[in-house]
């Protein structure tokens, strides 16, 4: 029973963090946690600290609990991380696909779609998270995948922090989902690897927009608006 409100707590305050709900920042407190959450202190204050370790909430001295800002150096490593591994996820995952996949990948598509005309940015963003997930689920990587959402917090972060500008449109993400799922269907590797690529490059591409939008939220953002 400890261990499943340990689990919940943390689940819940990192989702609310990565989805904004907590802005960087923010003074948090273990009480108005667990009233909101509807947990115990215990399971609470064991997951703000678990959440820490992370790079997501930051105690000062004499002062306070802090959602942290996103840190972008941290956000373009992940990227780079996710690079070297995702393109050899997707060619694996077009020799191993299976029709049950492949219904999902289909179904979590045109959920995308319909999220995106609704302008529902938080199941988008989990949308998109589960639409790679599947592929790492494919070549029996979740182990992976699992050790990449501990690491890719800050890129996280980022790409949810995107939906909310209004300036990138979400039909690039859609149409870019839609070319690496027909290049895996069509197992064709070449065109496989660059829509990869170019997909996770996409963050590079849109980063000082997000910036521009959202100074507040970042680290160091002069220094980072440089980079």
């Amino acid at each position: 029973m400890m261990d499943n409100m340990r689990s919940d707590a943390y689940n819940e305050i990192k989702y609310r963090i990565i989805h904004f709900d907590y802005i960087p920042g923010q003074k948090i407190s273990e009480k108005t946690i667990s009233s909101e959450l509807d947990l115990g202190r215990t399971p609470v204050r064991e997951a703000i600290i678990r959440i820490e370790r992370e790079g997501l909430i930051e105690v000062i001295p004499q002062s306070g609990t802090y959602i942290t800002r996103i840190d972008m150096a941290d956000a373009k490593d992940a990227r780079f991380v996710r690079n070297c591994i995702e393109p050899s996820i997707m060619v694996d995952a077009a020799v191993k696909m299976t029709d049950n996949a492949k219904n999902v990948l289909e179904d979590n598509l045109r959920a995308q779609t319909k999220t995106a005309m609704n302008n529902e940015p938080d199941n988008f963003f989990d949308l998109d998270q589960d639409f790679h997930h599947e592929f790492y689920k494919i070549v029996h990587k979740d182990t992976i995948w699992q050790w990449l959402q501990i690491n890719n917090t800050q890129l996280n972060r980022f790409r949810r922090l995107r939906l909310k500008e209004s300036e990138l449109n979400w039909s690039t993400l859609l149409d870019q989902h839609q070319r690496i799922f027909d290049a895996v269907l069509n197992q064709n590797i070449d065109d496989l690897t660059f829509l990869v690529t170019q997909h996770l490059h996409l963050m590079l591409l849109e980063k000082q927009k997000v910036l521009n939008a959202y100074p507040d939220y970042f680290k160091n953002y002069e220094e980072t608006s440089k980079n």
